[in-house]
């Protein structure tokens, strides 16, 4: 009986060592794979991060050699033209000449629209909130929607990587806006409150759903906004209106 007690014990440790080990098994299979996909995302993070300060690097380099070399030659081109306009007698001649110079002026304009859309020169020198005014009173001057910015603030004292991926972030919102949005007026505010800025986008285009679009979107400027709030680490929460949309975007000052 006593013989009976004791492998009955033995069969009880022995089925608790057992359950123990599975269980200490478990935990190490469940904690490698945590740690796993943690660093994976850390390296998604930091791709990315490298991806968009790439394309960064590149814009800037590419409106630098545009400003610089094509937009000198055109207006030494321009220049030259309206001295041989000047010298000129020949009527047919001074006429062909204007229309050569209307054409490189033309020429010039687009290629400092490129080179704006590049990377605006207003951004670094004179900060975000300067450049974004000065970007809605281009598009204003373009296109028949009115965009309006609304502030109290001077400064917008964050890093210029953030202040460029918001103005890029921005510059997807509109660009859809105004393709897509069928908007006849959008206002972005921007407000500091407990050492966050908030930036509410607000426009009184078609409705939408951000999220549910991102997903079956096959386009790159949904895309682009997530990776680049990815990047700030900053989140879009999508307001309740009852007209048009309303987003905001946070983003706490270091």
């Amino acid at each position: 009986m006593e013989s009976t007690n004791q492998v009955g014990t033995l069969i009880l440790i022995g089925t608790g060592l057992i359950t123990l080990l599975v269980l200490f098994v478990l935990f190490l299979a469940v904690f490698y794979q945590t740690n796993m996909m943690k660093v994976k995302r850390k390296e998604a993070e930091l791709l990315l991060k490298t991806s968009l300060e790439s394309e960064k690097m590149e814009r800037k380099r590419i409106a630098a050699d545009i400003h610089d070399g094509v937009s000198g030659d055109l207006n030494a081109i321009r220049n030259f033209l309206s001295v041989l306009y000047k010298t000129e007698q020949d009527e047919e001649k001074k006429s062909l000449f204007e229309e050569i110079k209307s054409g490189v002026e033309a020429a010039l304009e687009n290629t400092r629209l490129v080179s704006y859309k590049l990377m605006p020169p207003l951004l670094e020198s004179s900060g975000f909130i300067v450049a974004l005014q000065d970007y809605f009173d281009r598009i204003n001057s373009k296109t028949i929607a009115n965009f309006s910015l609304e502030t109290d603030l001077v400064f917008f004292d964050v890093s210029n990587e953030i202040s460029y991926e918001l103005f890029r972030i921005i510059q997807e919102f509109t660009t859809n806006m105004i393709k897509y949005g069928n908007i006849t007026k959008c206002s972005i505010g921007i407000t500091f409150e407990e050492k966050v800025y908030n930036i509410i986008i607000t426009d009184d285009g078609t409705p939408y759903n951000f999220k549910e679009l991102y997903q079956v979107s096959k386009g790159t400027g949904l895309k682009n906004i997530n990776s680049r709030l990815k990047v700030i680490e900053s989140v879009l929460k999508q307001k309740n209106v009852s007209d048009g949309n309303q987003f905001l975007i946070s983003i706490k000052k270091v």
